[in-house]
């Protein structure tokens, strides 16, 4: 789906004054395509929003619009139609303005004085000195952060959009950006970066998913995908998952924590040149043992942390119940022997070939 750009060529609100005044403020923008171009006689999707204290801060009154452009791709819109607008305590300002249309966030900037009448009304009626509302309109146009109004100045806008954009069905929101949880978070360098100090009862738990489904299917996974062809968008999956006891896919699996991968595997690998790779269990009084390892060097022991040959194994037996196998050993000239034994105990050689 193609994405639309909009961006707002002129903007202004302005609040009607009457000798009773209406709870609504005008609100006029000119909408413009990527190119320059107007958008002339489309229907467009306005989300308008109102935060109050600072730009970042919690939107107190959401309003929506489903509304068609004219021949000069203007739209005309009165704001405070919806439920609750009377309800804005415009005395608990400064207040800003949201403003998505089609789902594309398009800034946030802070009201001027005009719409704060509202409050004032409750003062008293307001009279400027003549009957013609129309004289009050302030024009706005922004260009990039720079915001300027008509016969004054004009100021430049800190970078205070906010990055969440809502989807034309206002029901999915995501994040373009990066984004961070922690206060030392602030600049995250991945797109889902947390970094938390979390101690005590928690055993530091970063991240929790949970599936509360009791049936036999139910399991909790973290799926992690890459390209494996990208040109018909099909992808090596591995998949970490956490069973139900009564897990009925795979029986085996029920209870059990297991990786499942599609394409060429899986791979442990403890990139160290004194790392090593540990297996563990834990005993009846839930002491964590480790029962073998791999060092650096290649070598594995089972029941040994400190392995002398490629395969050490201690305080315990190698058991082979097939009487057809054994140990295969390979003599000076290439050739392989397995050893076996007998009925009486009798070690005896058989020439096998290795592929």
């Amino acid at each position: 789906m193609k994405k639309l750009l909009l961006l707002i060529s002129g903007l202004a609100v302005a609040l009607q004054l009457f000798a009773q005044a209406p709870d609504y403020f005008n609100y006029q923008a000119v909408i413009r395509n990527p190119d320059g171009s107007r958008m002339i006689n489309e229907e467009v999707s306005i989300q308008v929003g109102l935060i109050r204290g600072t730009a970042d801060g919690n939107a107190v009154y959401l309003e929506n619009h489903s509304v068609q452009t004219n021949e000069y791709g203007m739209v005309n819109l009165k704001i405070g139609d919806g439920t609750f607008f009377n309800e804005v305590d415009w005395e608990m300002g400064p207040y800003f303005v949201s403003v998505s249309i089609n789902g594309e966030h398009l800034g946030t900037s802070q009201l001027l004085s005009v719409p704060y009448a509202l409050y004032a009304k409750r003062a008293g009626s307001v009279f400027d000195g003549d009957s013609d509302p129309t004289n009050e309109f302030q024009m706005l146009s922004i260009s990039d952060n720079t915001l300027s109004i008509s016969d004054g100045n004009s100021v430049l806008l800190p970078d205070i959009t906010t990055p969440w954009l809502l989807s034309s069905n206002n029901v999915d929101v995501y994040y373009p950006r990066n984004v961070g949880i922690g206060a030392e978070a602030n600049l995250p360098l991945y797109p889902l970066d947390i970094i938390k100090e979390v101690t005590g009862d928690m055993e530091h738990v970063l991240f929790r998913l949970r599936n509360t489904d009791e049936g036999g299917k139910s399991a909790t996974s973290m799926a992690l995908e890459a390209y494996k062809d990208e040109i018909e968008k099909t992808f090596y999956r591995s998949e970490v998952i956490l069973t139900s006891e009564n897990y009925d896919q795979i029986p085996e699996f029920g209870g059990m924590t297991a990786i499942l991968a599609e394409g060429n595997g899986v791979s442990l690998v403890s990139k160290s040149e004194r790392g090593s790779l540990r297996f563990y269990t834990a005993t009846s009084s839930d002491t964590i043992l480790e029962r073998a390892r791999i060092d650096p060097s290649g070598r594995m022991g089972i029941g040994t942390k400190l392995p002398r040959a490629k395969l050490h194994v201690q305080e315990g037996d190698i058991l082979i119940e097939d009487f057809t196998r054994g140990v295969v050993l390979q003599s000076p000239d290439g050739q392989y022997w397995r050893i076996t034994v007998d009925n009486n105990g009798n070690l005896g050689s058989t020439k096998v070939t290795i592929e």
